[in-house]
């Protein structure tokens, strides 16, 4: 950060000079941000387009939504900013990002899914393997409290606690799970609607409760969890266990695919998204020309070398429109190097000035306002969220949250119920068990001291009489020690 925007800071932390320093430190921002945007994207947009052609040389059904992505950007972006077209342009982003988010969920909810059934699978193995000798129950119950508790770390105790519960073998009645379900619903008593409305989706699918129509554009992975809900796991042979087994392994294989590809496909939309919304802002400070500061507030990357980073974007995107597979080239690659050191240069300076945004936002909100800033700093607050590590972060969410109300917990806590309930009496055992081992270990920890542990541990295991069953628990555990 330069001498100039060091004293614009200062005077924005003392309160002075507002109608000055808040102009400067806005458009510097968003300066920042657009270009940032720009150098991610392209390094996004020149890996994913490789990763796209390696990965379905000959296309798949998601085509639709790389194609309109690539149209956007040649229309909105490589054809030239301005005004109401950009706007229409982030509103047809903003649509498309939503669909990935929606197709995240998906996929999420399908990975949860087929968890639960690999829990079951896993505590069946073993009924068709030579008895192996173990350690007894009182070594692996030290074991496994000398890992959980080998740090002072208490997030990290949490942490392996949640994960040693989720693999223990479940005997407890279902009242006790219910209980201890509500009891973790009932936290979020007078805390943001938003956290209990992300709880109550956590636990929904964990526990295979989530189900929306667009679940059925995957035919294939219904058709999967149909022949998996009708299985009679009691009765199941070994040959049927390593049928069951391999599908799991393809579903797997299925499901990260498409999640790969909309972690990258998201990636760039939440890049473009900053630079259609920086666009009609980039090149001024404080309102005036960049020349007239006389080179105190200079840009990281001079607007004539942007030229090179919308020649490498506007040369992916004509090999992504024109449905080649082609490599990009070394001519490319060479270009691309034009990049090094950029992204890290940007994001120092960008993260100096982002100390100072909750500050900003929180006592100037109606002054920046007053100054007409109101769109450009909506950008900002916008911009941080997108270029944030949570690529599907909801930008409808509300900043002054609702408060969550006696009547909010209740009602939650009788859906959740009334829905487990209802799944439960139409599931076989083994996958009951597994819903709940899959949703303790997402609850907040309900031990109070090391010695409830401990007994936990005892209880679960001496009342386990599936041998099978405890062997797996116990192997899986162990392998948590050895990593």
């Amino acid at each position: 950060m330069n001498k100039h925007l060091r004293a614009v800071c200062m005077d924005i932390e003392k309160g002075q000079e507002l109608d000055r320093s808040l102009p400067v430190f806005i458009n510097q921002l968003i300066n920042l941000y657009s270009q940032y945007a720009e150098v991610k994207f392209t390094i996004h947009y020149y890996t994913f387009y490789e990763y796209y052609t390696e990965t379905f040389p000959n296309g798949w059904e998601e085509d639709g939504l790389l194609e309109e992505f690539n149209l956007l950007l040649k229309e909105y972006f490589l054809g030239g900013e301005a005004g109401s077209k950009t706007e229409e342009g982030i509103a047809r982003l903003h649509t498309l990002r939503n669909s990935c988010i929606q197709k995240m969920q998906v996929l999420t909810a399908y990975t949860d899914i087929f968890q639960v059934y690999e829990y079951v699978l896993n505590r069946i193995e073993h009924r068709f393997k030579e008895a192996e000798k173990e350690p007894s129950a009182e070594e692996f119950v030290q074991s496994a409290m000398a890992y959980i508790f080998d740090t002072q770390d208490n997030v990290v105790v949490n942490g392996k606690i949640k994960e040693v519960l989720g693999q223990l073998p479940i005997r407890m009645t279902k009242q006790r799970y219910f209980e201890l379900l509500k009891s973790s619903i009932s936290l979020y008593k007078d805390g943001d609607k938003s956290a209990l409305d992300s709880f109550l989706y956590m636990i929904k699918t964990c526990s295979m409760l989530y189900g929306t129509e667009e679940m059925k554009e995957y035919p294939y992975l219904l058709n999967l969890r149909k022949e998996f809900a009708g299985e009679k796991y009691k009765e199941i042979t070994k040959e049927r266990y390593e049928e069951l087994t391999k599908l799991l392994e393809v579903s797997a294989v299925y499901i990260n695919t498409r999640v790969d590809f909309y972690f990258g496909l998201q990636e760039c939309i939440n890049d473009l998204y900053v630079m259609l919304l920086s666009s009609p802002y980039i090149y001024m400070e404080g309102g005036y020309k960049l020349e007239n500061l006389k080179g105190e507030m200079k840009y990281l990357i001079l607007p004539q070398d942007m030229d090179k980073l919308r020649d490498i974007i506007g040369g992916v995107n004509n090999k992504f429109l024109a449905r080649g597979v082609e490599p990009l080239g070394e001519e490319m690659e060479e270009k691309l190097s034009y990049t090094e050191g950029k992204q890290e240069t940007l994001i120092e300076e960008l993260s100096k000035l982002e100390a100072y945004l909750p500050e900003v936002k929180g006592r100037y909100g109606d002054l920046i306002e007053g100054l007409m800033l109101g769109p450009v700093f909506n950008s900002v607050l916008l911009s941080e969220k997108l270029l944030s590590s949570s690529l599907f972060i909801d930008l409808e969410k509300a900043d002054k949250e609702e408060k969550v109300q006696e009547e909010d917990i209740t009602k939650t806590q009788e859906e959740v119920l009334n829905e487990l309930s209802s799944l439960f009496s139409e599931s076989e055992r083994a996958v009951t068990r597994a819903i709940m081992a899959n949703t303790l270990s997402k609850l907040p920890v309900f031990f109070k001291n090391q010695s409830e542990m401990k007994e936990y541990i005892e209880s679960s295991l001496e009342q386990c009489q599936d041998q099978a069953e405890k062997t797996a628990c116990i192997h899986i555990i162990q392998s948590f020690f050895d990593n």
